[in-house]
């Protein structure tokens, strides 16, 4: 078995770093490839990356689409029988390689493994997210995209990333995966770390437009899946998230994510209503 892992990167001289070491020193038992595909950054990106030429197998810059374009590179190159992909300001725990070989050596059968993931801002923890209902992939995601390890024949059967979506495109990628049948597996160990400056964490109004409405224009590609109670819950799951968009849109400008975070668990203790749900759970 042999494992490659992908790196999107642009202009991330500050953080690429610590993610290229998170893959380079993982504990392995198989071959492990490593290929990191760069949009063409002018801000030092690159002379971090040659500083570990000799323990990247595959490096290429140039000018691209955005993230989700690099990532189809980077698959479309890789030798690996399973892909991860890790951004250039998240990085994988000590001994996620490992684990995810073991799984997979394991149970033959699985096609997309998953586990939580913990966020951090500035390099302050957060908060962890524990992945939700798969069945309630059909309405929203409910999984975190640099935890989940897919196999190369997963990707030859459905496809690689809709470059349509620049936001919410991994949604879309995993919905085709789950709708197709293939099998996920699930480990409760974090595998990886998520940085909230990303684009799906972005506080900008825009960009929580975009994805709502991205994530919204997904789900509703796979409508005929859904049993009428399901398109009934689909709709009050979009109405109660712009709903709670408005809602902490103040908080995104004036509070830093970890106070958000304290605040948002006080006051659903306080309210009496759970902090989790079906869809994920922090």
């Amino acid at each position: 078995m042999k494992i490659s892992i992908v790196t999107p990167v642009f202009n991330s001289v500050t953080t690429i770093e610590k993610t290229i070491l998170s893959v380079i020193s993982q504990k392995r038992n198989f071959p492990l490839e490593y290929i990191v595909i760069d949009g063409g950054s002018t801000d030092g990106t690159i002379q971090v990356i040659n500083k570990y030429a000799d323990q990247i197998n595959l490096f290429i810059s140039e000018p691209d689409r955005g993230p989700y374009d690099a990532m189809n590179k980077g698959i479309n190159h890789s030798t690996g029988d399973v892909i991860g992909i890790i951004n250039s300001d998240d990085w994988y725990h000590d001994n996620a390689i490992a684990t995810v070989e073991q799984e997979f050596y394991r149970n033959h059968d699985i096609s997309v493994l998953y586990s939580p993931i913990t966020n951090y801002y500035k390099g302050e923890y957060v908060a962890t997210f524990v992945p939700g209902d798969l069945d309630k992939l059909l309405l929203r995601f409910t999984l975190n995209h640099p935890s989940c390890f897919i196999t190369k024949s997963a990707y030859n059967l459905v496809g690689l990333y809709n470059l349509e979506y620049s936001i919410a495109a991994d949604y879309d990628l995993i919905l085709r995966l789950f709708v197709s049948g293939v099998n996920f597996h699930y480990v409760s160990t974090p595998l990886a770390s998520y940085s909230l400056s990303g684009m799906s964490s972005s506080a900008k109004p825009f960009d929580r437009i975009k994805l709502i409405r991205e994530c919204w224009k997904i789900s509703c590609s796979h409508s005929s899946q859904l049993s009428r109670d399901m398109e009934l819950q689909r709709w009050n799951v979009y109405r109660a998230w712009v709903f709670n968009e408005l809602f902490a849109l103040p908080t995104r400008y004036f509070l830093k994510p970890p106070l958000a975070r304290k605040l948002k668990s006080f006051l659903s203790r306080y309210l009496g209503k759970p902090v989790s749900d079906t869809y994920g759970k922090w």
